[in-house]
């Protein structure tokens, strides 16, 4: 199987928002769109990220999430029409960020614009973990991101989506397991108040069923780890940053079962803001099938 990973698009325009209609923490978030996001993540960079994404021959591809700034209505519908043009060349598996939640109206809308992409192979309705299962592949996506306080960026995925997880981690034995969310699992990863609040019963369920990949947001750099004996953690840059220093990127990754290993292969690719495309970086390593 090979995939994408995109993460971090912050795709839509506030500029024609007037900030002194909205209202506490979008009054803030729009402020620092206007201060610097808006210089940093543009419609330039993720064009070219988006079109090199289409001619890749791929399976699917995986969406961490924060597609959009504040999650205004007319946001929602901009991030529609870029997963429309993205769907007619690839199945895609979208989770939702911290931003495409940003505060509670945005909890209805935001799944009803996007649903076919939230769905994965069940019900956009249904409740977290969704899967997605392509031959040996199982993609699992959990929601991190609710509506927060003014002062947080951080996320949860409560008791109850965890007890889902281990029960679709269970089902799942055998196959190569990809979970995807927004927020970072690892200790360390994110400051208090961006971090995963029950991080770490979710990194006891990655450890006790060996999963082989997880892939998320929200740090806006390139990183991969290793935790525990078997998982690869992957956190992709924003496909739309027109920073030098971290260029627009994506990853295309390809899974295949080597006798009783499976064989991962990652390779990062970067686009500069003159255009220009850096040299693929790429990571190789097996794991042994469960």
């Amino acid at each position: 199987m090979r995939f994408l990973h995109l993460t971090d698009a912050h795709l839509s325009s506030l500029g024609q928002r007037a900030w002194w209609r909205l209202r506490g923490k979008r009054r803030l978030g729009y402020l620092s769109w206007w201060r610097k996001r808006r210089f940093e993540l543009t419609a330039t960079a993720l064009t070219r990220v988006s079109a090199a994404a289409a001619t890749e021959q791929a399976d699917f591809i995986a969406i961490t999430g924060d597609l959009v700034h504040l999650a205004l209505a007319e946001e929602l519908e901009q991030a529609r029409a870029w997963l429309a043009q993205l769907a007619q060349h690839h199945l895609l598996a979208l989770v939702p960020g911290n931003h495409d939640c940003y505060r509670d109206d945005a909890l209805a809308a935001m799944p009803a614009a996007w649903a076919p992409y939230l769905a994965f192979d069940g019900d956009a309705g249904a409740p977290y973990p969704r899967l997605l299962r392509r031959g040996a592949l199982s993609v699992i996506g959990l929601n991190s991101a609710w509506p927060m306080p003014w002062w947080s960026a951080g996320g949860t995925l409560g008791a109850a989506q965890l007890a889902r997880l281990d029960a679709a981690l269970a089902t799942t034995a055998g196959s190569f397991r990809c979970v995807m969310l927004h927020h970072p699992p690892l200790a360390g990863q994110a400051p208090a108040r961006k971090a995963l609040s029950d991080a770490a019963p979710l990194r006891e369920l990655l450890a006790r069923h060996g999963v082989e990949l997880v892939l998320h947001g929200h740090l806006h750099h390139n990183d991969v780890r290793v935790y525990g004996a078997r998982t690869r953690v992957v956190v992709t840059g924003p496909a739309s940053s027109a920073l030098r220093h971290n260029p627009a990127s994506y990853r295309v990754i390809d899974v295949s079962q080597v006798g009783t290993d499976w064989q991962v292969d990652i390779a990062l690719k970067r686009v500069l803001p003159d255009g220009a495309w850096l040299p693929a970086e790429s990571l190789q390593w097996r794991v042994p099938c469960l």
